[in-house]
């Protein structure tokens, strides 16, 4: 398997000086050559709602590539599901680059806070069940298992993977997207992480699943 370039990027006390922005927790990239040409950026990002009587509807943050001379090579806005109160999420967003990045810029943006009448423990957490991890003939890691929706009604839901070392340091990530979770039995679910994406070092992954709902008024059918 190829060498593959990652770090982590530390970001540190956004929600004590700019209370409005997203809060990073921890972040961190890797990069691979790309099946076309150039090279793939994986980012994996861990963000937080530190407010009781807020929820972040819309988290975003800015992702910047840039060559050795401090020059960009791109930039895009990442976004992910809402954040309800006191919770937090992960997500991973994969950027094409023409030449190797030797830096990576994560800069977080609006959160988007807006005043909410749910409380944290209304907002009920998905569980993952006999999660299994297999290799496949292609060399991709094929992912089974079955999520539980706990709420009345229909709902998506997203499911990120976290790739940390033996020392919990975050390597990289994957996510994948389940449209329609019925209440009740839990739902299969089956995803693969290709081989570019495999990050060396990785000792545990990480699961952590939320709702796919930006906005309150999406979630009043699951908690009214």
């Amino acid at each position: 398997m190829k060498n593959f370039l990652f770090a982590v990027v530390l970001l540190s006390g956004c929600a004590s000086a700019f209370a409005q922005e997203t809060t990073i927790i921890e972040s961190a990239y890797s990069v691979s050559p790309s099946r076309g040409q150039g090279y793939k950026v994986t980012v994996a990002i861990v963000a937080s709602n530190p407010y009781e009587d807020k929820f972040a509807s819309y988290p975003e943050v800015r992702v910047t590539l840039r060559a050795a001379d401090g020059s960009i090579i791109t930039t895009q806005d990442v976004n992910s599901a809402g954040i309800p109160p006191k919770n937090k999420i992960a997500f991973c967003k994969s950027i094409y680059a023409d030449e190797l990045p030797t830096r990576v810029d994560i800069r977080p943006l609006s959160a988007h806070y807006e005043p909410t009448i749910f409380k944290a423990s209304e907002f009920l957490p998905f569980k993952l069940l006999n999660i299994s991890t297999k290799p496949d003939h292609l060399g991709r890691l094929r992912i089974t298992g079955e999520i539980r929706n706990p709420y009345h009604g229909d709902t998506g839901a997203w499911i990120t993977f976290l790739f940390r070392d033996s020392k919990g340091k975050l390597l990289g990530g994957h996510i994948t997207y389940e449209s329609t979770i019925p209440p009740g039995e839990p739902s299969p679910f089956e995803t693969y992480i290709d081989a570019d994406e495999a990050v060396q070092g990785v000792s545990s992954i990480e699961q952590l699943v939320f709702s796919h709902n930006n906005y309150q008024s999406s979630w009043q059918k699951l908690l009214r």
